[in-house]
């Protein structure tokens, strides 16, 4: 993603344009909230409203096939409503946007060179937008997965191979929704499901194996790894956190002690250790904030402070309420994330957010 968008942003594009306008939008509102300046900041609502009446104007003149650099150009917009927030999950609408553009083209046209890499840049945008409306992603059919396979000139790093992974995450929280209002009753279906949550354990199981590096129990053994490895591990807990229901459920182990090894962070161990579920999650929902807390500073990257911060509400949800490490969560997306970093979508207040749960949009 960031690759991509710095070609996007770092090309000679004429004034007039929709990309000029949609990167105007996003620059000028991340300015406005980094330097605390109204006049920007108001200056970013008029480019914005126009670059949105262009995009759409664009997309509805242009299907179905539909050229990068306006895929490029909403994802602007996306990241301006991941910063300004006009309302309750307004970005929502520009990853709806983007997964049903990419989808729409069918997995051959993501086969090979800039579509490729298109496709694979916004694996995350897809599966959050799935994910947060709890609805089957289009990313974990067979002819699509069979497309995210690492060709073999390609290397995957940690987290693109996690993403390949969570792909089937918002499928099972949609048939945990149905199985909870009682919509999923065919006992296949149900069994079905409980094995299709065994296979993301495992999955997930392999993934540390492969992926992790060796631990020490000591507390300064987070520090030593790269800001990659630190949001990979994060959002491997918040993956395990969602389905964390799912596994009690259908009594599927969690995180049974024999899955563990060196390989395994200290709080994995330490969660695999304790018996209650609320005190479970709640370990794994730290070491999420611990890790945040190590690896966000002030000269973080705009997606690095972007891909933690999903799995920093899904950590606020699961950690005990009189901790204090919900006071420390709130402070450092509100505070860090929020006002330094300008992220107003890490923000925690009013009610406005609550991590992967259906709202009426």
């Amino acid at each position: 993603m960031v690759s991509l968008l710095s070609t996007f942003l770092d090309k000679s594009i004429p004034e007039n344009s929709l990309q000029y306008r949609c990167i105007k939008a996003l620059t000028t509102s991340y300015y406005s909230m980094r330097a605390s300046d109204i006049r920007a900041y108001e200056e970013s609502m008029r480019t914005y409203s126009d670059a949105l009446k262009g995009v759409r104007f664009a997309v509805a003149r242009r299907p179905p096939q539909l050229e990068p650099d306006i895929l490029m150009s909403i994802m602007c917009l996306c990241l301006y409503e991941n910063i300004i927030v006009t309302r309750a999950r307004s970005w929502i609408e520009h990853y709806i946007a983007i997964s049903h553009m990419i989808e729409m083209q069918g997995p051959e046209y993501y086969q090979t060179g800039r579509n490729r890499d298109i496709l694979l840049a916004f694996r995350y945008t897809i599966i959050v937008s799935a994910g947060t409306r709890r609805y089957h992603c289009f990313l974990a059919q067979k002819r699509w997965k069979s497309i995210l396979e690492p060709r073999e000139t390609e290397s995957f790093n940690p987290f693109d191979t996690l993403l390949n992974i969570a792909v089937a995450v918002p499928g099972l929280l949609h048939d945990l929704d149905s199985f909870k209002n009682g919509t999923l009753w065919d006992e296949r279906e149900r069994t079905r499901l409980a094995l299709r949550t065994g296979d993301m354990l495992v999955a997930l199981q392999f993934w540390r194996e492969a992926s992790l590096p060796i631990w020490s129990l000591d507390d300064g053994s987070l520090q030593r790894h790269s800001h990659q490895v630190a949001r990979a591990i994060a959002f491997h807990h918040m993956v395990v956190l969602l389905v964390e229901d799912l596994s009690y459920l259908f009594g599927v182990p969690w995180l049974p002690p024999t899955s563990l090894s060196l390989k395994s962070t200290p709080g994995l161990m330490k969660a695999s250790a304790t018996t209650g579920r609320a005190e479970r999650k709640h370990v794994l929902a730290t070491e999420i904030l611990r890790l945040a807390e190590l690896f966000i500073s002030d000269d973080t990257a705009i997606y690095g402070v972007l891909t933690f911060i999903m799995s920093l509400h899904v950590a606020h949800d699961n950690l005990l309420q009189a901790s204090p490490e919900m006071d420390a969560i709130r402070h450092l997306m509100n505070t860090v994330m929020a006002e330094q970093h300008g992220f107003n979508m890490a923000r925690q207040y009013r009610g406005m957010y609550k991590a992967f749960e259906n709202v009426s949009l």
